[in-house]
């Protein structure tokens, strides 16, 4: 049986040709998030809770929209090589413990500009540095996949927070 999407090459067609291409590409990103939870520039955003979560010792059910400045420095003022756009939710009932489903978006400076990287994953709050999945990317990085290490680098009293991330990524 053969797949079709309108408009698009057969799946079984396409799949045959993977074998075709490239060796893949290897990179390392070293990025910065800058997610900040108060005040003015303020990225990160609750968008739904659920019924228990006001009750919940782990928030559980609370979701939030991002869209972080990414810099290549701990720096908020040093050159902004993105955003990180997604999801964020509490999902654990019994620990304090985050879904993450988000994209790094580059598009500052000429260093993969246009580009995307998927990432998706579970961090537990207390963890200091936690792997998330790569699981996609476009552009440059198309079929990407890999890992992300998340680290804390700052956190100050009204939540706001620098991230560093360090991609590990193989592409086509």
């Amino acid at each position: 049986m053969v797949l079709l999407c309108q408009g698009v090459e057969p799946i079984d067609t396409w799949f045959q040709r993977i074998k075709l291409l490239p060796i893949p590409k290897y990179a390392i990103i070293e990025l910065y998030d800058q997610d900040v939870l108060a005040g003015n520039g303020e990225t990160s955003y609750e968008i739904a809770r659920s019924n228990i979560t006001s009750t919940s010792p782990t928030l559980f059910g609370e979701l939030a929209m991002v869209d972080n400045l990414v810099t290549t420095k701990p720096d908020p003022n040093s050159p902004a090589i993105g955003r990180r756009q997604g999801l964020v939710g509490f999902s654990d009932l019994n620990e304090k413990a985050l879904y993450f489903s988000f994209n790094f978006i580059f598009n500052g400076g000429s260093l993969y500009n246009g580009s995307t990287i998927s990432v998706m994953g579970r961090r537990p709050v207390q963890k200091n540095q936690q792997e998330l999945s790569i699981v996609g990317g476009t552009g440059d990085f198309r079929l990407a996949r890999g890992i992300a290490v998340l680290s804390t680098y700052a956190l100050n009293l009204t939540g706001d927070s620098i991230f560093k991330y360090t991609l590990y990524i193989t592409y086509v």
